[in-house]
């Protein structure tokens, strides 16, 4: 494990070049969600369509460019190589990822739902109305009102529900976390991907793969703390954009990375059904 990290570190720094269509994407989407958030239901729809187009071809690209990446030859001498990889990613990602990202949200919606009947049977109802909770984190101080307000079954409660969809979130990522590998290195068809992504998961490398998503998930829920801790100060927080930025490169080449090298480079050669 501590091998293909450090292998790992090494490519994202050589192939930075794959922080450049993230950037990009984050700029153009934040700009494209600020200026379609107004609107009647039917301009928001479509502007909710035309983002997961966005996103779609954006994956496509960039999962290729990573694909690209830990599958060429170490002595590749131009890093800046990938980003003429984009397009033939779009042009042939394009509509296995759109089944990726819908499947991505059924299953999400999935387990959600049944952390939601779970929650209700075994927690109960909070007693608390969208409308004030909405009102509530307006501000830092109505928040503040907002909780202590709330009785202690209520505290209770509200704080077994965050414990709920935490939980119910970080399943939700391990279960999707080999699904784009698989779609790029072994097969296209996102439904069958799926299956095959769940089946290398829970393999006889289960608790290595376990191990690599625990590192991911503290490694990013310290960044997280960090960012916020820091955030405030103008010059902290574009160090620490940069810093997110450069994580998330680097978190995609390692999950890619690590699939390579343990089911699809098996013994130093390639699989047969990759």
């Amino acid at each position: 494990m501590i091998k293909c990290i450090k292998n790992s570190f090494n490519l994202t720094n050589k192939y930075i070049i794959l922080a450049t269509p993230l950037i990009l994407f984050s700029l153009i989407s934040s700009l494209y969600i600020l200026f379609s958030v107004n609107g009647n239901i039917i301009s928001l729809v479509f502007a909710a369509v035309l983002f997961i187009l966005m996103l779609t071809a954006f994956l496509s690209g960039w999962f290729y460019m990573i694909k690209m990446c830990v599958s060429s030859p170490e002595n590749n001498e131009d890093p800046n190589f990938l980003i003429k990889e984009f397009p033939s990613g779009v042009g042939e990602y394009i509509l296995p990822v759109l089944g990726l990202v819908l499947n991505t949200f059924i299953v999400s919606l999935f387990l959600l739902v049944i952390a939601y009947y779970t929650g209700m049977k075994f927690i109960g109802d909070i007693g608390i109305s969208p409308e004030a909770f909405s009102k509530a984190i307006e501000t830092t101080e109505s928040l503040k009102n907002f909780l202590s307000s709330l009785t202690e079954t209520q505290l209770f409660r509200l704080n077994a529900w965050n414990i709920l969809l935490f939980l119910t979130m970080s399943l939700t990522y391990f279960l999707i976390m080999l699904y784009s590998p698989v779609l790029f290195f072994k097969e296209k068809n996102p439904f069958k991907a799926y299956f095959i992504s769940l089946k290398d998961l829970f393999c006889r490398k289960f608790f290595k793969t376990l191990g690599l998503y625990l590192i991911l998930f503290i490694s990013y829920f310290i960044l997280s703390v960090l960012t916020t801790i820091f955030g405030m100060n103008i010059v902290m927080h574009f160090v620490f954009t940069l810093i997110n930025f450069y994580y998330l490169v680097f978190a995609g080449v390692l999950v890619f990375n690590y699939y390579y090298k343990n089911f699809i480079q098996i013994g130093g050669n390639l699989d047969e059904r990759a």
